[in-house]
């Protein structure tokens, strides 16, 4: 079975006490608001997509506030940081995926939402890509 990847963005907030957690009913996931260093997730996301959008969000507060011509950009680099933090391990990745009939399973075992493993897969490495093969194939371990 996968294990786990070692990011805790519940922890990660902890470590951040000025970082005030709210909730929103409706509309998108997540937002940051830099000024009140406060992060809000949608009420009623599953366990996974909280996980993914709180620390999404913490990187964006990381990250500071974006002019509005590079927001577009800074949004892609958040979300392949948020997968490559969560997902480090393509060997858990790989596990994962031999594992599960879907996409969806796998994301839930490694504790991701599919949209995290998805980014995660599109912008693997040269030698991950490899891996991956490798093992789906059946001709790695």
């Amino acid at each position: 079975m996968p294990r786990m990847s070692p990011c805790d963005p519940w922890r990660r907030l902890q470590e951040q006490p000025h970082v005030r957690l709210v909730s929103h009913e409706g509309g998108a996931m997540g937002w940051a608001d830099h000024v009140r260093q406060t992060v809000s997730l949608r009420a009623g996301m599953t366990w996974a997509e909280r996980r993914c959008t709180l620390l999404h969000e913490l990187l964006h507060l990381d990250r500071g506030p974006q002019p509005p011509g590079l927001r577009a950009k800074d949004e892609e680099a958040v979300r392949r940081q948020t997968a490559r933090e969560l997902l480090p391990d393509v060997r858990a990745i790989g596990e994962a995926l031999a594992w599960a009939p879907c996409l969806s399973e796998a994301a839930e075992e490694l504790g991701v939402d599919v949209f995290v493993l998805r980014k995660r897969l599109r912008h693997l490495g040269t030698s991950e890509r490899s891996y991956l093969s490798r093992r789906l194939d059946g001709s790695g371990s």
